[in-house]
This record gives C-alpha cells, structure tokens and sequence, in this order.
C-alpha cells in the first residue's frame, strides 16, 4: 500500500512556496528520511516545480516527495486528498496546518469587497483547517511513528492579550470620530485567533490518543501570504520589515523532528524563544 517506505510521512498545506516550502526544504537537509507530500492549492505543476526545487537543494537526501492537490475551500478536494493518501499510503505521520489567507490587502486595495475578504480569510484559517484536520485524524491516528504530531501555523498578531494590552505588533488607538482609518490584518487577527482555540481543541480531543498537539507562532515571515511584507528596513522603524521564512521554517523542524515534545502539553502558543500569550 505504502509509497513511503519506511520513511515518516510528513504532510504540509500550501508547501508549494513560502513557510512551507521552507520547511520542505529543512526536512529534506535533515539526515532522517521523510516522505513529504507537497499540499498545494490551484496549478499542481507548482508542487512539482517545488520538489524538484527540493532534489537540486539536496540531492543525495534519502527523503522523498510527492504533490496533494488540497484545497481548502473545497469540501471535495479535502474528500479527494484524503482518499489519495489513504489508499496509497495509509497513514499520515506529522500533519502541518501550514496554508493560509491574509486578504486584508486585497480588501483595502478594493480587488475584495470586505464580506468576501473577511468569509475567505476565515473560512480558510479556521472553517478549512478543521475541516481539514478532522477529515485526515484517522490516517494520523494510524500512524506507525512513536509519537504523531499535528501542527498549526499562528501568527504573532493573534495574541488577544498582547493586543488588548497594546503591545502587539503595529498597535495603535485610533483618532476619534468616524469614519476610522482602514486597518490592515483585522480579519487575518481575529481568524488567527480563532485558529488557537481551535488547535486548543485538537490538543484536548487528540490528547488521549498520544498524538502531540501544536500550536506555533514562527515569525512575521516573507512568505507569499500578504503583499509588501519585506521592505529591508529594520522593525524598530515602524515598517514592516518581514524576516527570511527560513528562520521559522527551522523552529517548525525542530517541533517535527520531536526536539521541543516535552512542550506540547499543556498547549500554548509558541514562539521560538518564548511562549506568546493568547
């Protein structure tokens, strides 16, 4: 049945570019074999590209890949991956909730009116994720590694409490009166948001089944996310100033390669160096 071997079976949403081609790629610098099945939304020839991208990075890797067409806006491509990957691998070893919307430019640019940008945003970061992840629990159920882990991707925007308290990033009140300025990442925020409670829950229902629970915070990353995240300036000076995905790709290898099990429970939000409050 199998198409891995004896390889861990690793497989990342949206890992045809940014954060999760990244992480891809650690994996495949690592001395361990894994099996990566590529996640990607819309033209699967991106995937391809993307492992090829991987065997010229490292071509005497004893890891492997393949390309999931996944799309999780669709009920019926998260129904087709999973049957795929069922009979042709029969388990899942590390599920990493990668892919995600931040569309806050794209609504204040007017190319999304604001109920499209707020729908989509959620439904992806948060309706699509679980649907994702609960269609694809049993084949991590079945999982044949010692210890299982399920991974999602947050944002360091999320925290309710650092926002709350005014020392989340790129805070700043608002003049009075109406109307009030356009702010950028409002939806993406508050889907983030609802995606810890919702890693809450999978840590809480998954707990049990010795699967480990994650809940990551990498890094405000130049990835394909958003637009104009990297402008070379450093943060200090009130720009955005994204840094290399590869810095957070490395935190999520870690988690994947089991060096931080001993944080996953009780789950919190982790950042590299500190746990961000919810």
């Amino acid at each position: 049945m199998s198409s891995a071997g004896a390889r861990t079976v690793v497989l990342i949403t949206g890992a045809n570019g940014g954060l999760g081609f990244e992480i891809a790629k650690g994996l495949f610098l690592r001395p361990h074999s894994y099996h990566i099945l590529v996640g990607c939304r819309g033209d699967l020839r991106r995937a391809i590209d993307a492992i090829s991208k991987l065997r010229q990075i490292s071509p005497t890797s004893s890891s492997t890949a393949e390309p999931l067409y996944i799309d999780l806006s669709s009920d019926e491509s998260i129904g087709a991956a999973f049957r795929h990957v069922q009979e042709k691998i029969g388990h899942v070893d590390i599920l990493v909730n990668n892919a995600g919307a931040d569309l806050d430019t794209a609504v204040a640019s007017g190319h999304l009116s604001r109920r499209e940008g707020w729908n989509r945003t959620y439904d992806t970061n948060v309706t699509g994720t679980h649907l994702f992840t609960e269609t694809f629990a049993p084949l991590l159920l079945a999982s044949r590694a010692k210890s299982p882990r399920l991974l999602f991707l947050t944002s360091g925007l999320s925290s309710a409490t650092e926002h709350a308290s005014g020392t989340s990033h790129k805070y700043a009140l608002a003049p009075a009166g109406w109307p009030k300025p356009k702010t950028l990442w409002f939806p993406y925020r508050v889907s983030k948001s609802g995606m810890n409670m919702l890693a809450a829950e999978w840590a809480r229902l998954l707990h049990n089944d010795g699967i480990k629970v994650f809940d990551l915070s990498p890094g405000f990353l130049n990835t394909g996310l958003g637009d104009n995240r990297a402008t070379g300036e450093p943060r200090d000076k009130g720009v955005l100033g994204a840094i290399d995905p590869a810095i957070g790709a490395g935190f999520c290898v870690e988690v994947i390669e089991g060096v931080r099990d001993e944080q996953a429970w009780p789950i919190r939000v982790m950042r590299k160096d500190a746990v961000q409050p919810w």
